[in-house]
């Protein structure tokens, strides 16, 4: 019997030894970094190659386009068309853009908010370009699905217009020229510029998409 035991050790132990550089080059070849004895799984960062296209190869565009999604989500972003990328960039800035909006009227309608007659003004100003900013984005979304990509292009140029038109008013409060955000009036347009400029650096990227799914889309 300690025969057969010694017997069966010893096979287990080549077998080990065989398998143990057999399993280093399956987490070289599979890129399975080792941690403590144990293998962990990477994700496989595979770009769409239409969101490729539709972002020429930008990586802040796949980025954006990518970010806040659920895995369903990214699952089927890798099998989606040019049309339905332009759609999903169009839905992704409005809801940013209505999340703006609301933080902007919260502060309008909340009573127990104190807020100085210049704040107030500046907090109006906003309001009353983003609303009609993000009806134009829901016209471009209408415009995308059934593919009159350039009326949605048209009407996604004006809102980012309306966009831009609220920030001369909280730029007017600062109270210095430097670009920290910090250095507005109060809390309450610091809090609003800091969101619209969040909003407007990545306001580029479905007029661009739009531009790159109208061109390659056959009239």
């Amino acid at each position: 019997m300690a025969l057969i035991s010694f017997s069966m050790s010893r096979r287990s132990n080549s077998f080990l030894v065989k398998l143990i550089p057999l399993t280093f080059i399956l987490c070289i070849t599979l890129q399975l970094p080792i941690v403590k004895g144990r293998s962990q799984i990477q994700p496989l960062n595979i770009i769409p190659p239409n969101l490729a296209k539709a972002c020429n190869n930008d990586n802040e565009c796949i980025s954006w386009i990518q970010t806040d999604r659920s895995k369903a989500d990214l699952d089927s972003l890798q099998k989606a068309d040019l049309k339905t990328i332009g759609f999903l960039a169009l839905k992704k800035i409005e809801e940013e853009a209505t999340n703006v909006s609301i933080t902007v009227r919260m502060k309008l309608l909340d009573n127990s908010v104190q807020l100085s007659s210049e704040t107030q003004q500046a907090l109006s100003d906003c309001n009353d370009h983003f609303i009609p900013a993000i009806e134009l984005i829901d016209d471009a979304v209408d415009s995308t699905v059934n593919s009159a990509f350039n009326d949605a292009i048209n009407y996604y140029t004006t809102a980012i217009t309306d966009f831009e038109v609220c920030y001369p008013r909280l730029q007017a409060m600062r109270t210095a020229n430097s670009v920290n955000v910090d250095d507005y009036v109060d809390n309450h347009i610091a809090e609003v510029a800091n969101a619209r400029n969040a909003l407007v650096k990545f306001i580029h990227i479905p007029l661009d998409i739009l531009k790159v799914v109208a061109a390659n889309t056959p009239h």
